[in-house]
């Protein structure tokens, strides 16, 4: 049997790189379904260039509004015949904004979607005025992104013909244009005989009620979730259910007290977390409990497509909780990744590790689930946690007291804090955000957003602390003149990612802060990774590597430019890299990342040093073992994990859907192969079958496959490898794929989907 070569792949292949290179996108509020309020792919902003010589504010983005919702963030968006990274925004007077993320400047778009609900109309249950919110209410909850359909999805108050209606928004991320028969007004019933009821029907009132907590996105669902108007009766929880790609089609709707009042979802603007099985994760606040139809001051498991209650946890002094205003659902749910438990806390000042697949129920002592504690008197409304294979930190703050880190131990916590902030704050509705580089010590930084008095409004403090040790405050917005970013907001999170941290205010802006711009700063390499994989250590002749640190190139992302002749340029933007003093082929610079090739001229050395160059000014050499191969397989995402970037044997890409069948050839997209036996320039397109000089072997599933080609990609530059591989007979499933070259294997996350 003659085996074919693929195509050219350079569409598929320039994405796999970009990718690789590409910031991380911020696309819900908490950063992630789990809502663990971290983002772990921060390689810029470090301990060890956080300080009051290093690091301040840049710039503030203009706006016609407060700012709730935390801001939301996708790179390399093209907008205007240009390539942005772009920072979304939502404002209180239901105005939408995208600017470009990395310089100041008017925005890319903006769209205003109605006029916004005076807070002066509402008065609470004891006749005075609703002053939590002022002066207006119109998008609250923070707006959710499908970066499949590039759309982002939002709910706006308005205020109409004397009547507040909400409406859920679907806008095109690049225009602001309406998308998928969007708007649509948010309206619902449940059967029940609760307050509101009207013959044995509650309806939904939005006149009482409040759209709080952020919005959550899975699989093609839009959950929409709404608490009170500071407990003004009557009102109820309410969470709905919409089509991502029809906003007119309401898929479900779910209220904890059918039968009673109260049970708010407010969860301190906490989106609903969505667990391993797209169950919807959520807690009820004050009201009515029976623990047979109302369910108030709870954490609920809800069935993704129809809501139906699946499963929930009511602590035993559920009573106590209500009548003294102490919610347990302040906080929201934070599911702990790549374990069977939740946590939560309320009001009261009480953590509950929860086991997330038998949330527990009700009893006596609180017994039935894994852990209680008080780690402070009084308010838990927001935290953060840093997950690593070691086991998770989280970081809390109370009133009057000091930021926290709890380290844990299997099914708990460690109850005496790992380390906490030597200052207090009195104050405990702080924003909070903690960011690293993956599971890496003295990597993380938590940043937390502090008001300067009480009662609010009030002016606010941006802090920066040492996450492995909360003692070390690195920098704070009050230590240099011209940092204050203005009004504090509740709850609201700052949003950092690519070596920025995006600051939301009641100012009517955005603040900017990052490292300090001088006329021609010395770039940092803080690591070298394969591209495909992101491991570490050494690496081999013409693999594709990823470079990151600060200021290695321009803000904006800049691509290499090919030559006739088929060379990819060695310097983009001002921005050289060297090996051995031997220049590579850059495929991409930017300010915190560069993608290059390992010049295969190398070869033979034990070690290689490499310096990153930005118009003549030279970083520190880090210097590194050089290996004769150091495979690692590209990934769809470009995670180096899960869906391998695999083509079956018709030349389609291999997924869940598009399985290969069993015993059929796929063709599997690596680099670090190390030589070739056909040219080795690095800069050229690979346009004959150039084959890795080295052995190598393949494993799918655990079962070797046989190896019908390995050796350089025809149409890619050299440095990306393509092994042609026959699956074995007896594997099903999406099982993992291995590629050894040289006794070197790739790492073992990326799957193959066999039918």
């Amino acid at each position: 049997m003659k085996i074919r070569l693929a195509p050219p792949l350079l569409l598929l292949a320039n994405a796999i790189v970009l990718g690789a290179g590409t910031p991380p996108s911020v696309l819900s509020g908490n950063y992630d379904n789990a809502r663990s309020n971290s983002n772990l792919s921060e390689t810029i902003l470090t301990p060890g260039n956080v300080s009051p010589s290093s690091f301040g504010k840049l710039f503030t983005l203009a706006v016609d509004g407060q700012i709730y919702a935390q801001p939301l963030y996708m790179p390399s968006l093209s907008i205007g015949g240009a390539v942005h990274n772009v920072v979304l925004v939502a404002t209180m007077h239901n105005s939408v904004y995208a600017f470009d993320a990395d310089a100041p400047g008017l925005p890319l778009w903006t769209v205003n979607l109605g006029p916004s609900i005076p807070t002066g109309n509402f008065v609470k249950t004891d006749g005075t005025p609703y002053t939590d919110i002022q002066p207006e209410i119109g998008i609250l909850g923070t707006p959710a992104i499908d970066p499949a359909t590039a759309t982002i999805y939002m709910v706006a108050g308005s205020f109409e013909n004397g009547a507040a209606i909400y409406r859920l928004h679907a806008l095109d991320v690049t225009s602001g244009a309406e998308r998928f028969n969007g708007p649509s007004v948010i309206a619902g019933s449940v059967t029940g005989i609760g307050d509101n009821s009207i013959n044995s029907i509650v309806w939904f009132d939005a006149a009482q009620h409040l759209q709080r907590p952020g919005l959550a996105l899975s699989n093609g669902i839009l959950y929409i979730g709404f608490g009170s108007h500071g407990d003004v009766a009557p009102f109820h929880g309410w969470l709905f259910a919409y089509s991502a790609a029809d906003v007119t089609r309401q898929l479900a709707v779910f209220n904890p007290t059918p039968n009673g009042s109260g049970g708010a979802f407010w969860q301190s603007g906490r989106a609903p977390a969505i667990d391993a099985s797209g169950n919807v994760v959520v807690v009820a606040s004050n009201g009515e409990t029976d623990q047979a139809s109302n369910f108030s001051d709870s954490v609920l498991r809800l069935d993704p497509n129809s809501l139906a209650l699946l499963d929930w946890f009511t602590p035993s002094d559920y009573e106590i909780l209500s009548d003294l205003d102490e919610d347990l659902g302040s906080m929201g749910p934070i599911l702990i990744p790549n374990s069977a438990y939740a946590v939560t806390g309320g009001k009261q000042g009480f953590v509950y590790m929860l086991n997330e697949g038998s949330l527990g129920k009700i009893n006596a002592t609180n017994s039935q689930i894994p852990q209680s504690f008080q780690p402070t008197s009084f308010g838990l409304f927001n935290a953060a946690l840093w997950s690593r294979a070691d086991g998770s930190t989280l970081y809390l703050h109370g009133v009057n007291g000091p930021f926290q880190a709890f380290a844990q131990s299997g099914a708990g916590f460690l109850t005496t804090p790992a380390s906490q902030s030597i200052g207090s704050y009195g104050v405990p509705f702080q924003g909070m955000t903690l960011s690293a580089n993956g599971s890496r010590h003295g990597t993380a930084i938590l940043w937390a957003t502090t008001a300067d008095q009480y009662p609010l409004p009030s002016t606010g403090t941006l802090r920066a602390y040492n996450a492995d040790d909360l003692t070390s405050e690195l920098w704070d917005s009050g230590m240099n003149a011209g940092d204050a970013y203005g009004q504090f907001m509740k709850f609201a999170n700052p949003t950092v990612v690519n070596g920025k941290v995006y600051v939301p205010t009641g100012s009517n802006q955005i603040a900017v802060y990052g490292l300090s711009v001088g006329s021609n700063p010395a770039p940092v390499i803080t690591a070298i990774t394969n591209a495909a994989s992101y491991a570490q250590g050494a690496i081999s002749p013409g693999e594709l590597v990823s470079i990151f640190g600060q200021n290695l190139g321009p803000a904006a992302l800049a691509s290499g430019q090919w030559s006739a002749n088929g060379s990819l340029s060695e310097q983009v933007a001002g921005t050289a890299v060297m090996f051995n003093g031997i220049a590579a082929p850059i495929l991409f610079a930017s300010s915190g990342q560069v993608a290059a090739i390992v010049p295969f001229e190398v070869s033979g050395a034990a070690q290689v040093t490499v310096t990153v160059g930005v118009n003549g000014v030279v970083s520190a050499p880090q210097t590194l073992p050089l290996a004769a191969a150091a495979p690692g397989i590209f990934s769809l995402n470009a995670s180096g994990s899960g869906p391998g970037a695999i083509l079956n044997a018709d030349y389609s890409v291999n997924l869940p859907a598009n399985p290969a069948a069993r015993g059929s050839i796929i063709m599997i997209y690596a680099t670090g192969g190390g030589a070739t036996s056909g040219t080795n320039a690095a800069a050229k397109i690979a346009k004959a079958a150039a084959k890795l000089t080295q052995s190598v072997t393949v494993m799918v599933g655990g079962q070797p496959a046989e190896v019908l080609y390995a050796g350089a990609a025809p149409g890619e530059v050299s440095g990306m490898v393509q092994v042609n591989a026959q699956l074995p007979p007896g594997i099903s499933g999406n099982v993992p794929v291995v590629v050894q070259v040289a006794g070197a294997p790739s790492q073992t996350t990326v799957t193959v989907s066999v039918q």
